[in-house]
């Protein structure tokens, strides 16, 4: 028993691979949260983890102005709308009306350019711009996943090793636009929106008005893409695990199906709850909890796939003659 478990011990010993690590930065950058306690900032990577469509649409649709960036972060409580006043109707009087809902995605609002510019204030102690070690951290993770997906797609010609299996890379490959992002973008939100607001004296708010049509169509379009994109492309990691050699491959496919059922059950979850409205960031708070221990549970399988990756013997405890990896195709 005691051999047992020092053999245990060694393997876990053995150095994870390097792509595997180099992915892991993604799941941090896709997951950064302007909150200020740690708990939260850990929080908010496992629930874009556990749903891609909360990450992926922070990186597609919000954009890159410093404004529209915060605007992302900030509670419905901040907005207000401009709507006629009933009480002086004839007068065409028109009164501050708060708003219900966050201004952001299918329900994007531009801010209104005749209101008083304090607000722009707040937003410049929110930003900062991203340091050169934050920008060539993000190319690194690019650069491991980009490899890892080369390496993956390349066994679709047979050229294949029976030690190694980096589809890991390309099952994390869904995070590269928000990693895109960071290392070109520069605009990064450090401070909460929330809370520099709520400091303010005079509880600034900003006034928004409604978008063209072709500007809605333009976002319907955008935000229904993300949903997609979230809930289809992982699934090509399923595919050509089980379609390419070796034989073992086909066992590993079955783990990589729970990672991505979960992530289209997720996404489509989070789309519906994106057009049902919400009025903060975290949406309903059942969601937020759900999607955060969904986020929880399946970093936990990456890490047991990634110690598997490296010992590939493992995988004869699950007793199924498809684990085995052989090359014979």
């Amino acid at each position: 028993m005691a051999s047992g478990a020092i053999h245990i011990i060694s393997k876990l010993l053995n150095p994870i691979p390097q792509y595997v690590l180099g992915c892991l930065p993604a799941i941090a950058i896709i997951g950064t949260s302007p909150k200020g306690k740690f708990a939260e900032k850990l929080t908010w990577v496992l629930r874009c983890f556990g749903c891609p469509f909360t990450g992926l649409l922070y990186s597609y649709n919000v954009g890159k102005d410093e404004v529209k960036l915060c605007i992302y972060w900030l509670s419905s409580e901040y907005f207000q709308i401009e709507v006629e006043n009933v009480e002086n109707k004839q007068e065409g009087q028109l009164q501050l009306k708060q708003l219900d809902h966050r201004p952001v995605g299918v329900y994007a609002m531009s801010v209104k350019e005749d209101q008083d510019k304090s607000y722009k204030d707040i937003i410049k102690r929110c930003t900062a711009r991203a340091s050169v070690l934050e920008r060539l951290s993000s190319l690194v993770s690019i650069y491991y996943i980009v490899v890892g997906v080369i390496a993956a797609i390349s066994r679709t010609t047979g050229q294949f090793s029976c030690e190694d299996w980096p589809y890991i890379s390309l099952l994390l490959s869904w995070t590269i636009p928000a990693v895109f992002k960071r290392a070109f973008s520069g605009t990064l939100v450090v401070k909460d929106p929330n809370v520099e607001f709520a400091a303010s004296q005079e509880q600034e708010k900003i006034i928004m008005e409604p978008v063209s049509g072709s500007y809605k169509k333009q976002k319907f379009f955008t935000v229904s893409l993300v949903a997609f994109v979230s809930m289809v492309y992982p699934w090509i990691t399923v595919f050509l695990a089980f379609y390419t050699p070796p034989v073992g491959y086909y066992c590993r496919s079955k783990l990589l199906s729970i990672f991505c059922s979960v992530w289209s059950f997720n996404s489509f979850l989070a789309y519906i709850s994106h057009w049902v409205k919400e009025d903060d960031v975290e949406g309903h708070s059942w969601i937020h909890i759900w999607f955060s221990f969904c986020g929880f549970i399946l970093a936990i399988f990456l890490f047991i796939l990634a110690l598997f990756t490296n010992n590939i013997e493992w995988w004869g405890m699950f007793n199924d003659p498809n684990c085995s990896t052989t090359c014979g195709i």
